[in-house]
């Protein structure tokens, strides 16, 4: 998480991650380039994915859960340096061509007209960070990984960014630095979620981007504004 004292210029632009600035979801593609050349690993890894899934979707394990599995599977016990180094690879990739266009676009519209950017992820912080930083964006929220003796721990650190916690990380991050959240800035937020309805609502401007059934039918109930980036 980067602090800046600068003031900002402009409004608040804040980014949804995974299917709103990237094309793809982040997490599964970064963690199979940790595996590629470790093939014993593959169906550990997909058994792990879909074992959680199914609990998850019957509400017997928490979202993050599917991450975890994966994490413990494949990079838990890396050195910080060796998982840094695989996520910059990755994140550099997402900058070259795993961007969508619409979402380009966006951040070129906003630049002009001075504003300050933010991304708020579930996506993990060793993807976010560098995606961000090569794209210019210097404010971010994401699902922390944590370390132990330079080492990847086994559970994360820091809540899962996602929900309502994506909200109350937003908020918390505002107010440790308020000069990006001035009265006379207005924050206006995308996602292509229904999971960010909360942080949607709280925006001046929420806007879905080429939303789901659910987000679309929440978009039109709230007055959300609705996008298409493909």
């Amino acid at each position: 998480m980067s602090e800046d004292v600068t003031p900002p210029s402009g409004n608040l632009a804040i980014f949804d991650l995974d299917h709103t600035l990237t094309k793809k979801g982040t997490w599964t593609r970064f963690v199979l380039t940790t595996v590629k050349t470790r093939p014993h690993l593959w169906l550990p890894i997909i058994f792990a994915m879909a074992k959680n899934q199914w609990l998850y979707k019957r509400g017997r394990a928490p979202r993050c859960g599917v991450k975890k599995a994966m994490m413990r599977i494949s990079i838990v016990g890396w050195p910080k340096e060796k998982v840094e180094a695989y996520a910059k690879r990755f994140a550099a990739h997402e900058v070259a061509s795993g961007l969508r266009p619409g979402a380009i676009e966006a951040l070129a519209h906003h630049k002009a007209a001075g504003d300050t950017f933010m991304v708020a992820s579930a996506a993990v912080d060793a993807v976010v960070r560098p995606i961000c930083e090569g794209l210019g964006i210097e404010h971010y929220v994401a699902t922390d990984m944590s370390y132990e003796n330079g080492k990847l721990a086994s559970e994360f650190g820091s809540e899962n960014c996602y929900g309502r916690e994506k909200l109350l990380r937003v908020k918390a991050y505002l107010a440790q630095n308020p000069h990006l959240k001035q009265n006379h800035t207005k924050v206006t937020m995308y996602s292509d979620s229904h999971s960010d309805l909360d942080v949607l609502l709280w925006a001046d401007i929420g806007v879905a981007v080429d939303p789901s059934k659910q987000l679309k039918s929440l978009a039109n109930q709230h007055g959300l504004e609705v996008v298409n980036w493909m």
